[in-house]
């Protein structure tokens, strides 16, 4: 049997084979340099990791381990009869359970983008980053927004059922209303600059 060359078939050929039509259009690193070609030469950046996430955890398991120790201690209390469990320190510690990851990431994300928005302005050349970190602070600011307005609802309770007379454990309920807005104030800020350093970036989109 003959074999027959034929000039539009083999790995060497790129493109489409229809006279008149070009390929796609190759994707381009932040240097306007193809993707494929960088990786060819060995002269690419490596991929920029972003933070650790060994600090958010911690954050998180601290505020486990005292939601937990605050739980036994209002389980194992003697108080008179008729008067309310103290919640305050309750309704930190499952905030910070529940919102120190997202916090403390949010904050990470926000000295990572700043850094970088530093070094772009600077002329300094960037390694390439995954798109998620360009994003990730969005569903982490939402998330600390939520846990921020729990706590500030908590104390609007308290508020409420001080002036209503009836205890309930959440009074006088200002601390938890001022603890709340705080973090809520903080929490949006820091995610509208995090946006803010990203916008122009190569990785944004």
């Amino acid at each position: 049997m003959i074999s027959e060359h034929r000039p539009d078939v083999g790995p060497e050929r790129s493109g489409s084979s229809v006279p008149g039509e070009t390929g796609p259009a190759p994707r381009l690193d932040a240097r306007g340099m193809p993707v494929e070609r960088a990786a060819r030469d060995g002269d690419a950046p490596a991929r920029e990791r972003g933070p650790s996430l060994l600090l958010p955890a911690l954050v998180s398991a601290a505020g486990v381990l005292l939601a937990g120790f605050e739980v036994f201690s209002l389980v194992t209390m003697d108080l008179p009869e008729g008067e309310p469990l103290p919640l305050h320190r309750a309704v930190l510690s499952c905030a910070l359970a529940l919102g120190g990851f997202s916090v403390t990431r949010l904050l990470q994300l926000l000295v990572f983008a700043s850094t970088r928005r530093r070094r772009r302005q600077a002329g300094q050349e960037l390694a390439e980053v995954a798109w998620q970190l360009t994003d990730a602070h969005t569903v982490h600011g939402v998330w600390a927004l939520g846990v921020s307005g729990s706590i500030a609802l908590m104390g609007l309770l308290g508020l409420w059922s001080l002036l209503d007379g009836i205890p309930s454990g959440l009074e006088p309920g200002w601390p938890l209303l001022l603890v709340g807005g705080v973090l809520a104030l903080l929490g949006r800020l820091a995610w509208l600059r995090t946006s803010a350093c990203w916008e122009g970036a190569p990785e944004a989109f």
